[in-house]
């Protein structure tokens, strides 16, 4: 009898389903200022947080609090 071991492979094991986002990362092409790494923390947010809210709202063209917020929090996440 089977020990109640699972026969064949997972889904990460098996090379037929590769990770889509990550194969797509490795075709594109990011401009070279993209490739530098900012030390966050010499980086003063409370400074730039007014403009990173105008620049948000001009390319929505609305104010969104949701998005400006989760830009915040991803940028104070890194540092």
């Amino acid at each position: 009898m089977d020990a109640g071991f699972f026969r064949g492979t997972s889904a990460e094991q098996d090379n037929r389903f590769s990770n889509k986002q990550k194969k797509l990362l490795k075709q594109l092409k990011f401009a070279e200022c993209l490739e530098k790494k900012v030390d966050m923390t010499k980086v003063n947010l409370e400074v730039i947080k007014p403009w990173i809210t105008q620049r948000v709202t001009e390319i929505l063209g609305f104010e969104d609090d949701v998005v400006i917020e989760f830009v915040f929090n991803q940028l104070e996440e890194k540092a």
